[in-house]
Parts: structure tokens; sequence; C-alpha cells
């Protein structure tokens, strides 16, 4: 069965087995929050899943579909990568005497609140 030309994987590529993993330092700990899920998947799954991400972000990297300024999700790009950037647009800003202002916000959680079918009609 060619997997990607009918666009049906096998169901059991698509089922996960959940571990609950203590953080580092919380051991013996009952609350929830303490924990993080480890998804467990079948292997055939797991080297599907790695192709299509391969492609796909070989595609956009050569097509150029990603703005330069794209620093999550993205290799050998990081957070510090981010910072050097705002700070190499509000330097010459401060040196002229200008005001900046700048807001970030960062949700926690944001991602696995999302609202999944809204994200993929958009997509």
């Amino acid at each position: 069965m060619n997997v990607l030309e009918q666009g049906v994987s096998p169901t059991n590529w698509k089922t996960a087995r959940i571990l609950p993993i203590t953080k580092p330092g919380r051991d013996d700990s009952i609350d929830t929050s303490k924990y993080r899920p480890i998804s467990l998947i079948n292997i055939g799954g797991k080297v599907l899943e790695k192709l299509l991400i391969k492609r796909i972000m070989q595609h956009l990297h050569k097509t150029e579909f990603l703005n330069d300024h794209q620093y999550g999700f993205t290799p050998q790009k990081n957070t510090i990568d981010t910072a050097m950037e705002v700070r190499k647009f509000i330097e010459p800003q401060l040196e002229r005497g200008r005001v900046v202002i700048m807001a970030t916000l960062d949700i926690k959680g944001a991602f696995h609140s999302a609202w999944w079918p809204a994200i993929l009609k958009g997509l």
C-alpha cells in the first residue's frame, strides 16, 4: 500500500501510548503540573512523520515561503537570534532619541488549547 498516494495510513501508525514522565527534580509529586506527557507512536508512523516534516521544510526553504524573521521551529535559529534582531532594531532608534515600545506575550499552554478546526481551515 502506498500511504502517500492513497492518503491513508494504518490506524496503528496514528495511535500513541502516552506516558506521564515527571519533570526533573520533582519525582515524588502528586501534582499533575509536575508531569509532562511523552507519546510513543509506532515506528512506521514516526518514520513517515519525519519524512513528511523534512520534505515540507525543504520545500518551504527552497521556495522561500518562510520569512527571514521566522525564528520558531527553524533550524539553526533560537531565542538568542531573536533577541539580537530586536536589539539591532531598537539600538539605532534609541541613539536617535526616539521612543521604542515593545510588547511581548507568552501565553502558557496556548498551543495546547488552540482551536484546531480554525487552524486547519486557515491552512
